[in-house]
């Protein structure tokens, strides 16, 4: 079992290292206006970057892992990067901007902990509410019934 933050986000790299040559081998865009394998793709890295950890370590135990700036730019480069389908564009862009306002409020040597605590938590909630859209969309795309919320 992977406990620590390095240690999660080198599996979570790894794995979209795997997975995105998948994506461009076997994707092309689809009807719905995103490749499905890479929007599978993005949507596991998003989901095993350890913002939960994050949040968590900056407003309880109010310490900044040493990743967690490192996971919201790799984090905002994911959803940038990616083609997502129109429905999901929007919301794309929205959590983009969020792990922005992270990243800024890490920046620095000894950031603010309120501000970097506010921003955690609204990174890591606005995650979860991205993950259930996109694997609403996987769901919907494969003709699988799907939680109505997978947190």
């Amino acid at each position: 079992m992977v406990r620590t933050a390095p240690a999660r986000l080198l599996v979570a790299g790894l794995a979209a290292l795997l997975i995105l040559p998948l994506a461009a081998a076997c994707g092309g865009d689809d009807a719905h206006g995103g490749d499905t394998a890479a929007v599978l793709a993005a949507v596991t890295f998003l989901d095993t970057a350890g913002y939960h950890g994050i949040d968590d370590a900056i407003n309880k135990d109010r310490t900044v892992p040493a990743a967690a700036r490192s996971a919201a730019l790799k984090g905002q480069a994911v959803l940038k990067a990616t083609a997502w389908p129109a429905e999901l564009q929007p919301k794309a862009d929205a959590l983009a901007g969020i792990l922005g306002e992270l990243a800024a409020a890490l920046e620095g040597d000894s950031p603010d902990l309120a501000k970097a605590g506010a921003a955690a938590k609204k990174a890591h909630d606005a995650q979860h509410e991205f993950s259930d859209a996109a694997w609403g969309w996987l769901y919907e795309k494969a003709g699988v019934k799907g939680p109505a919320h997978a947190h």
